[in-house]
């Protein structure tokens, strides 16, 4: 294998993310090569990524979480290559796994990773942050981006199967962080809609906090988590309200 051709290429995606930075790429250390776009951080993140030995582009042309990863995607080198978010880390069985099935090509397109959220430092269990997989590895041209602005996805063409071990997702570091996470999601969120046709409406504006709750405390069984799973599951209702809120207000924009 030549240098220029790693067998396992780790990709992120980042801004201001100096503070997670070095617990996620320590835990993929074993891995051939790190790549980072970059969208413009003021802190000393691609310092960090640098001296961790990742190789790291600027792309201040920020339009959603997708195109982002899609750019990063097309300069990656990998044989196979595994997406992360900067605040999340592979455990240790995760990472032996990934080692194990990187060592050829062979006929599986890709895995899917179980990942576990944590809401301030409490993992997460039920409700809507429960524990799912997500795709995030697959052989080089066998895996793309789909172009959300937020929400985006790994879309894998072939097959898939999943690993063992787990991606610790450290989703939420304070209430004060998820209410301005929530406030930018719903944004773009409510952008999107508008721009292909939906439309709010009264029954959506009455039902959707009190269903989004039910749906995550009762139905999920959100209250298991206990006072994490109540304010998990209230700010992620209010976030859906805030979604059909702003979709109104952009229907009566002047």
């Amino acid at each position: 294998m030549s240098p220029e051709k790693p067998q396992l290429e780790v990709v992120l995606i980042t801004h201001d993310a100096a503070h997670l930075l070095e617990r996620t790429l320590a835990a993929v250390s074993f891995a051939d090569a790190i790549l980072i776009v970059d969208s413009g951080s003021t802190d000393t993140t691609r310092e960090i990524a640098q001296k961790m030995g990742a190789r790291v582009l600027l792309q201040t042309d920020w339009k959603g979480f997708g195109h982002q990863k899609s750019y990063a995607l097309s300069h990656a080198e990998g044989e196979w290559i595994l997406f992360l978010d900067a605040d999340e880390v592979v455990d240790a069985k995760l990472a032996a796994e990934i080692r194990r099935v990187t060592t050829n090509r062979g006929k599986v397109s890709g895995y899917s990773l179980r990942r576990v959220n944590y809401f301030c430092g409490a993992r997460i269990r039920f409700g809507h942050g429960r524990p799912s997989f997500v795709d995030r590895l697959f052989q080089k041209g066998k895996g793309r981006l789909s172009e959300h602005r937020v929400h985006e996805r790994v879309l894998i063409d072939g097959p898939v199967e999943r690993l063992d071990g787990e991606v610790h997702h450290y989703t939420t570091e304070s209430v004060a962080h998820r209410v301005k996470k929530n406030e930018d999601y719903a944004t773009v969120a409510a952008e999107e809609m508008y721009r292909s046709g939906t439309r709010a409406s009264l029954v959506q504006l009455l039902l959707v906090l009190p269903m989004s709750m039910f749906r995550d405390l009762v139905l999920k069984g959100g209250l298991l988590d206990g006072k994490a799973g109540v304010i998990m599951s209230t700010l992620g209702a209010f976030y859906s309200f805030s979604k059909i809120a702003k979709l109104w207000e952009l229907e009566h924009r002047p």
